[in-house]
């Protein structure tokens, strides 16, 4: 097993990870970092506090070995009252 920790930034501050969690190889922390962006994403990005959250992924020797980076764009629509869509009929 081997350590490693994940940096989250979101655009506005960072946390580093001091702590660490392990993993039996670099794919499974690699989901490890994907599944905690998600999860961040979920909470963050919908509530437009944030616009994206990066996890950088260090390995026991410090070194940054991959970057998960979990986005979302909202654009708003304005339509006028008169605007017919077939499928709201």
């Amino acid at each position: 097993m081997a350590r490693y920790y994940f940096d989250v930034t979101n655009g506005k501050q960072i946390a580093r990870d001091d702590e660490g969690s392990e993993f039996n190889n670099l794919d499974a922390a690699v989901q490890g970092a994907a599944r905690s962006a998600a999860e961040i994403g979920t909470d963050r990005l919908a509530k437009v506090d944030i616009s994206h959250v990066v996890i950088e992924v260090r390995d026991e020797q410090d070194q940054r070995v991959c970057t998960v980076t979990a986005s979302m764009k909202i654009n708003r629509h304005t339509q006028s009252p008169q605007t017919y869509h077939p499928w709201s009929a």
